[in-house]
């Protein structure tokens, strides 16, 4: 009887391994967590668990870029898409680093000891847009600085501080955030600290302001000053 029962037993848990491993092989799992996207003529990079990944842009299979320990964030693809820009943190700090889109070996740019965060590639393909505070006035805010990828010391741009822009084609201008919201706790705040777009311009050193929020809490004076050239 008890043999009878053990058999019956071994029977039952044979069909559930099978049926559980059968609906998870029709089961696709959900993607969870994937961070910091860009998006090249081709191929998307992406974060997922601290990592570096690409797929293609008609889907497919992603692959791997990188297993270090350390963790890599904000990838952005080069105008040609060869390249990839990204801040990773592999020795207790934050500093930008280039690989090439088909994986390799990083190469890292910047050096200083506060955290440098990729911003976007310069139009020419041959510098980087970072933000850091290693120039700040206060640590609450970043500056805005150029790098080249053959490396050498970063260029301080002439403003007094800023979190994301964009270049537009020419690279004679640049969209900009002076306020970060995205690790904030005001991050779907909409009063003071909501962030306006500026548009700067490099030729003439000036900027226009493009939107309009409620930001009571500053003012243009003193929300925005531009260094003397």
């Amino acid at each position: 009887m008890k043999k009878s029962a053990l058999f019956a037993g071994i029977i039952l848990l044979f069909i559930s391994l099978t049926t559980f491993s059968q609906t998870m092989e029709n089961h696709q799992p959900d993607a969870l967590m994937l961070r910091f996207p860009d998006v090249s003529a081709d191929n998307i990079v992406f974060v997922y668990a601290g990592d570096l990944w690409t797929v293609s842009l008609d889907g497919g299979v992603a692959r791997k870029l990188t297993s270090a320990k350390g963790q890599e964030m904000f990838p952005k693809f080069s105008p040609d898409g060869k390249t990839i820009a990204f801040s990773g943190n592999y020795d207790g700090n934050i500093d930008v680093y280039v690989i090439p889109a088909g994986g390799g070996i990083p190469k890292r740019l910047t050096h200083h000891p506060e955290d440098d965060v990729v911003v976007d590639w310069y139009p020419d393909g041959k510098n980087i847009l970072f933000r850091s505070k290693m120039m700040s006035p206060l640590s609450r805010f970043n500056r805005f600085f150029r790098q080249s990828i053959d490396g050498g010391l970063p260029e301080p741009l002439p403003l007094a501080y800023g979190e994301l822009g964009s270049f537009s084609p020419d690279g004679n201008h640049m969209a900009i955030q002076f306020i970060s919201a995205g690790s904030q706790t005001w991050k779907r705040y909409r009063g003071g600290m909501a962030s306006d777009i500026w548009l700067y311009d490099f030729q003439n050193n000036t900027s226009e302001k493009i939107t309009e929020c409620q930001c009571g809490m500053m003012t243009r004076s003193t929300f925005f000053q531009i260094e003397a050239p």
